[in-house]
């Protein structure tokens, strides 16, 4: 077991719990049941709402239950509160809730018999530590309301001790060990002077610098899990995230099929000085394609002009070949107002995007111009989410964000894949898997181990669609 830091970090975190809680809660017991018929589009979400408990506590009531959808007019029972108890949270007995079984979708891994029942693993975190003043609570609430290295690093931990805990409650005893790399070079020196041979598996450093630098003579196997970008490529090192160039030649393949079925079409490209190459490509498909460039100087695009360009009874496509967050918004907003009956306006990009996470109004806009694109995650709400929702809610005090469900469902999937073939190596042909909002399928590569699973969403309405599935369907 390496240096830790446990000490400051259980205090860091309960900190973060003292951000929205006060230091007494409410422990819930039941005693009487009612049922309830389940109406139509009802989940068990939604039905734990109404009643103001679980969707643990509703599953330990109903064993039944054995998948995520509700049949109309079924009867649940529902366990109702009996008594109240205030305890003090340092009293507090958290006992572990052995019904937490989310059913993943088309995932072979967990019906498969586990050859091994420990795990040994190690962490390292920028969670800088040293740089929050722990004993400011003003400054340490401000520190933690921001997004920055320590709170993505929160983030990752917690999504990972939730994989710990529905495994636990599987009989797997998993030994954990976190380092705090400090965002800091010499730090990453002093760490790799440690022996790291005795964990199954290695996760960090999270920035690519740091990660270089740390897997530089590193022989095991190394998990490289929040960037792509910047990796230096070896046979031990495993990319979670798949190659940009591998998405996009998904899209170019999805436009090449388009173009077959749809002939006359207004293509317009609009592009910053970071994906010149993509936009080039582009332009080799559409030779006759209006291309806007956008530089650091000059971000806005005159809606004036894509007006002009538009053709009327006709599909306009347009390719916005950006990642900042800024033109993103400002062009889908112009697009889905300029879009009317005889205006019909598509919007795609090859750049993959985490950022398209917006309030149903930008959803409405995304949706009115049906805009395609690659991501690594597909926003999911089913069962199955709200199960670990619920979940981690009670846990850590707050809801979980996409990194922490990111994370959930990396680290969940690499110890499955231990668990079920004693190495991680050995799990390569398993094929893909796929859990909340992520999917994995490991090939490896002339250079490294690389995941290339993603998906291809496209917004629907209000909805986001796995654009292959919904195909297949």
């Amino acid at each position: 077991m390496g240096v830790k830091n446990i000490f400051s970090f259980f205090v860091l975190l309960f900190s973060l719990f003292l951000c929205g809680q006060t230091i007494e809660e409410n422990e819930i017991q039941y005693d009487s049941i009612v049922s309830h018929e389940v109406q139509k589009k009802e989940t068990l979400f939604s039905i734990s709402k109404i009643y103001g408990i679980s969707v643990v506590d509703l599953l330990k009531a109903n064993p039944d239950i054995k998948t995520d959808k509700l049949k109309r007019k079924s009867i649940l029972n529902i366990p109702l509160k009996k008594v109240v108890k205030i305890t003090a949270i340092n009293d507090r007995n958290e006992e572990l809730d052995s019904v937490l079984v989310i059913s993943e979708k088309d995932n072979s891994l967990f019906s498969k018999k586990f050859k091994r029942k420990n795990l040994n693993v190690a962490l390292l975190a920028p969670l800088k530590l040293n740089s929050i003043l722990l004993d400011s609570v003003e400054l340490t609430k401000k520190t933690l309301s921001k997004l920055n290295l320590t709170t993505i690093s929160i983030s990752f931990l917690n999504g990972l001790k939730s994989t710990i805990k529905e495994l636990e409650e599987r009989g797997v005893k998993i030994d954990l060990s976190i380092y705090d790399t400090e965002n800091n070079m010499n730090k990453i020196k002093e760490l790799k002077a440690q022996d790291f041979s005795s964990y199954d598996l290695v996760i960090g450093p999270f920035i690519n610098r740091n990660f270089n630098e740390f897997a530089q003579d590193f022989d095991s196997l190394i998990v490289s899990p929040l960037v792509n970008n910047g990796i230096k490529l070896k046979n031990n090192v495993i990319q979670t995230i798949g190659p940009d160039t591998l998405k996009r030649k998904s899209i170019y393949k999805m436009i090449d099929d388009r173009i077959n079925e749809i002939e006359d079409q207004c293509a317009i490209i609009i592009s910053d000085l970071n994906n010149i190459s993509s936009a080039n490509k582009l332009l080799e498909k559409f030779p006759n394609a209006e291309h806007i460039k956008i530089d650091n100087e000059n971000l806005f695009v005159d809606p004036k002009i894509t007006d002009s360009l538009m053709g009327i009874n006709k599909q306009n496509w347009v390719f916005l070949e950006t990642s900042k967050s800024n033109v993103i918004s400002s062009v889908t907003s112009m697009l889905s107002s300029q879009k009317n009956n005889e205006r019909d306006i598509k919007l795609y990009s090859t750049v993959s995007g985490e950022n398209y996470e917006t309030p149903n109004s930008s959803l409405d806009k995304l949706g009115k111009i049906s805009f395609i694109y690659p991501s690594n995650s597909k926003p999911n709400y089913n069962n199955s989410f709200q199960i670990f929702y619920d979940s981690y809610i009670d846990m850590f005090g707050n809801e979980p964000d996409r990194i922490s469900v990111r994370a959930r469902d990396l680290t969940m999937d690499l110890f499955l894949r231990i668990l079920v073939y004693r190495r991680l190596e050995n799990s390569f042909n398993h094929g893909e898997t796929e859990y909340l909002q992520n999917k994995f399928n490991y090939v490896i590569g002339p250079n490294s181990i690389l995941n290339k699973s993603f998906f291809i969403l496209e917004h629907v309405d209000l909805k986001v669609l796995d654009y292959n599935s919904k195909n297949e369907d």
